[in-house]
């Protein structure tokens, strides 16, 4: 027999990233992001939910498009999130991300989580601009 309830969810939206810019070796650029997350980010006991880091992940690669051709029009293709360790809350995480590809309308994009130097997640993300963005 089943039964019914209701789950809590959370209420928190993923926190405003403060993002340093800077270009790589091909001139396109790069963003670094630290961010510190407490308890109210939680998913598995001490570490933060994985949905948060698939939010960070979408905010802080889809500025890459913007930074790279001055189109504010880019929209999230496809972002997809391979969690590699589990991500401690109260820690400083390093968010990292940086440009792939960009072709025609499409730029793709890469980024890593690291706490205390040990990769936690690593994101890649296919942003694209509308067809009448002729930039």
């Amino acid at each position: 027999m089943s039964s019914s309830g209701r789950l809590r969810a959370p209420v928190l939206l993923p926190p405003a990233l403060e993002v340093s810019y800077d270009t790589d070796e091909r001139g396109h650029p790069t963003v670094t992001a630290v961010v510190n997350l407490g308890e109210d980010y939680q998913g598995p006991p001490g570490s933060v939910h994985g949905g948060y880091l698939a939010a960070m992940f979408d905010n802080l690669l889809g500025i890459l498009p913007y930074r790279l051709t001055g189109s504010r029009g880019t929209f999230t293709g496809r972002l997809t999130v391979r969690y590699r360790a589990l991500t401690p809350l109260n820690k400083d995480l390093v968010l990292t991300g940086k440009v792939t590809d960009a072709r025609s309308r499409r730029v793709t994009a890469t980024g890593q989580c690291h706490a205390d130097g040990v990769l936690t997640a690593e994101a890649e993300g296919l942003f694209v601009r509308p067809a009448s963005d002729r930039r």
